[in-house]
């Protein structure tokens, strides 16, 4: 099944704090696609096995911005989506592409939004589970750590 989740944030720690949640919905339904407007997730989570793709978006502020989001979106024959960010876009984004089933958190509700809490209560919610893990796990590849050590093997003092 194609699952897709937005995560609409520029920095890479905001979308890695994002993480354990996208492993959770990838947990129920195998590999996610992941839509983000970060330039580097895609580097971070290169090796990740719960993660199909990272598809980089420009930033979407404007109203206007609606049909190249849905367009976007279209492409990638999403069956779901989980929208981490309250924005009344994304989801009519969203809806433009026909997506039949769209999670996301409470529109206009900005003010005060926590970014663990409120995903955790919005990643139990929408797959109905009682609990939810906040640590994030990262995947590096045996060839990545191994190429590293050798940086790190060398005796630098004599």
């Amino acid at each position: 099944m194609n699952v897709g989740i937005f995560l609409n944030y520029i920095g890479l720690g905001s979308n890695l704090l994002h993480l354990s949640y996208c492993h959770e919905i990838a947990k129920k339904y195998g590999p996610v696609t992941i839509i983000t407007i970060c330039k580097n997730l895609d580097q971070a989570l290169e090796d990740d096995p719960n993660i199909k793709e990272v598809v980089k978006i420009e930033k979407n502020k404007r109203i206007s911005d609606i049909l190249s989001i849905s367009k976007n979106l279209k492409k990638l024959l999403l069956k779901k989506i989980f929208i981490f960010y309250p924005s009344p876009r994304l989801f009519l984004a969203a809806k433009l592409a026909r997506i039949k089933e769209i999670y996301k958190y409470p529109l206009f509700k900005k003010k005060n939004l926590h970014l663990i809490n409120t995903a955790r209560k919005f990643t139990c919610e929408s797959l109905n589970i009682d609990f939810c893990p906040t640590e994030t796990k990262f995947f590096v590849s045996n060839e990545k750590i191994n190429n590293a050590k050798k940086f790190f093997d060398k005796d630098l003092y004599n």
